[in-house]
């Protein structure tokens, strides 16, 4: 059975493993753990994991919660580092992980969840699209500094 929730610094080590599966690249330990801090402590950030019986974390995302000043000022979330290990795919974890933030975005009253994703995903789109992220919406951007 798949448990969701809030990572922790027990899960640290697994969920560097995790990221570089995700970014084929390695962690920077140092700026992580720091990095992490500052997530951890910050209440417009939600960092989730998948655990499977053993306590292993076999998936990830990130919630950002972001104040808006359009319309009626409603924040939006932006969902990010979204990865579940290679070998639990299609096991539902992934879904419940967006269930999970998406219930998240609704207790802070947001509007709307975004994410992109890399052109090269075509199986992580449309694993998005059957959980309702309509593409073609919008067309995403990104510029790498």
């Amino acid at each position: 059975m798949i448990t969701i929730g809030k990572i922790t610094y027990d899960d640290l080590d697994d969920l560097a493993i995790l990221y570089e599966e995700l970014s084929g690249t390695k962690t920077n330990l140092q700026k992580f753990n720091k990095n992490f801090d500052w997530i951890n402590s910050n209440k417009d950030y939600l960092l989730i994991g998948a655990k499977d019986d053993n306590g292993n974390l076999v998936g990830s995302l990130l919630g950002i919660v972001c104040k808006d000043l359009v319309g009626e000022c409603k924040p939006f979330l932006v969902i990010e580092n979204v990865i579940v290990k290679s070998d639990y795919r299609k096991m539902g974890i992934g879904k419940g992980l967006m269930n999970f933030i998406e219930e998240f975005a609704r207790t802070r009253n947001c509007y709307f969840t975004m994410l992109v994703s890399a052109f090269s995903r075509k199986n992580a789109h449309k694993f998005y699209e059957s959980i309702g992220y309509a593409k073609d919406v919008v067309r995403g951007f990104k510029k790498y500094l």
